[in-house]
């Protein structure tokens, strides 16, 4: 099955499902970017870190063209 993009692309299942990862690891990222702020100092550095981790997977994932 394919889909048409609004801006005239076309996406199979693969591409789909890649856009459906971003837009998830997206919303993870906002999450944990809200929590922060409700923590402490300390604590704030290992929510940033992990915020860098999910940023880099996904960059890389991306490079990949999946």
């Amino acid at each position: 099955m394919v889909y048409k993009m609004a801006w005239g692309g076309s996406l199979n299942k693969e591409g789909s499902d890649y856009l459906r990862s971003i837009r998830k690891a997206e919303d993870v990222i906002q999450f944990l970017e809200n929590l922060k702020d409700q923590l402490i100092s300390e604590e704030q550095i290992y929510v940033t870190n992990v915020i860098e981790i999910i940023t880099n997977y996904i960059t890389k994932f991306s490079e990949k063209g999946k």
